[in-house]
């Protein structure tokens, strides 16, 4: 499991995207099926977690963050359509493909929960080889179709300027908080790009759990792409997700790092010059802005402000926010 999915592995495997693999939740009350399919896509590469209860799909799917759904249609007192409804109505795992695994193979009943909302449908007895191309190609289209960033799996530019927009267009009240990553240009040099993807999916998993441990139908979240992040949310909340987000950045960082330079909390670089370049632990900087109706005229000027009030902080040491309390000015209306 990568630390992208939960946060408490980030101590526990500090180079897990050395050794990532996908992850396929599969949700089938018929334990030989469940043995089976874990079976065919461990064999695949995929990492397989297994559910035998309908009711603890949902929190399967949440705890885990899986890159796909293999789900059952008929499981005891629920079905999969229930499932996949309580999926898409949470922010936390809208974005996920879901595949319907079942017996029922007439073209009524494909359309049907194709139209319904899942990505494909794989009926029983299957192919193994089947079973995994049809998953594969379901979470290339997904990325792709739905902008997803392919490295956190969270919603991309698209998505975050479309929700911004949406909400200005019904003169919604609401904060933007824009997450960024200190000194992570000197980590990725020093350790590698692939060690410097586990800081940015830590982040993406912080930011998610805070979400979910303080609830509200105004959530969303997105990754901008690299080391920045965008969080939308009520303004009476910002503060207090901004600084649950730094206090966790802080708290998971250290583990990212080889002893030597966490214990002396730095880096040793030589710059060109031959000179020796000390960069602190990495932290996080977070410009808060607060969109009141008919103060920002577009998506793209809520972005450009959040973007300064970042600026603001990034110029401060260690982890910390910033919120703008100043009303916007004329080139932001």
């Amino acid at each position: 499991m990568t630390v992208a999915r939960r946060v408490g592995t980030a101590s526990d495997r500090p180079h897990s995207a050395l050794i990532h693999r996908d992850i396929a939740l599969v949700v089938d009350d018929d334990e030989q099926v469940l043995r089976l399919v874990k079976r065919v896509l461990e064999r695949a590469g995929f990492e397989c977690v297994t559910v035998s209860d309908g009711g603890g799909a949902h929190d399967a799917a949440v705890e885990w963050r899986p890159d796909i759904i293999l789900l059952d249609l008929m499981l005891g007192n629920t079905t999969g359509d229930q499932i996949m409804a309580e999926l898409r109505e949470d922010f936390r795992t809208r974005l996920i493909p879901v595949v319907f695994l079942t017996v029922r193979d007439s073209l009524k009943d494909k359309v049907e929960h194709l139209l319904s909302g899942a990505d494909d449908y794989v009926t029983k007895p299957f192919v193994p080889e089947e079973l995994v191309a049809r998953l594969r190609a379901v979470m290339s289209r997904s990325t792709t179709t739905r902008g997803l960033s392919p490295l956190t799996g969270m919603s991309g530019n698209s998505d975050i300027l479309r929700e911004i927009s949406r909400r200005l267009a019904q003169n919604l009240r609401f904060a933007t908080l824009y997450p960024d990553i200190d000194s992570f240009k000197s980590y990725n040099d020093h350790y590698g790009f692939l060690r410097g993807d586990d800081v940015i999916k830590t982040l993406a998993t912080i930011i998610l759990e805070v979400l979910e441990e303080n609830p509200s139908g105004q959530h969303f979240a997105g990754h901008v792409g690299g080391d920045d992040f965008v969080v939308l949310t009520e303004p009476s909340m910002a503060e207090t997700i901004a600084t649950e987000i730094t206090r966790r950045f802080d708290a998971a960082i250290p583990a990212l790092y080889d002893p030597i330079d966490r214990d002396r909390g730095w880096i040793e670089s030589e710059e060109r010059n031959g000179s020796l370049l000390r960069t602190p632990l990495v932290s996080v900087s977070i410009g808060i802005v607060i969109a009141e109706p008919g103060t920002y005229s577009s998506a793209a000027a809520v972005a450009a402000r959040a973007s300064e009030v970042k600026g603001v902080a990034k110029r401060m040491p260690g982890s910390k926010w910033v919120l703008d309390r100043r009303r916007p000015p004329e080139r932001y209306r």
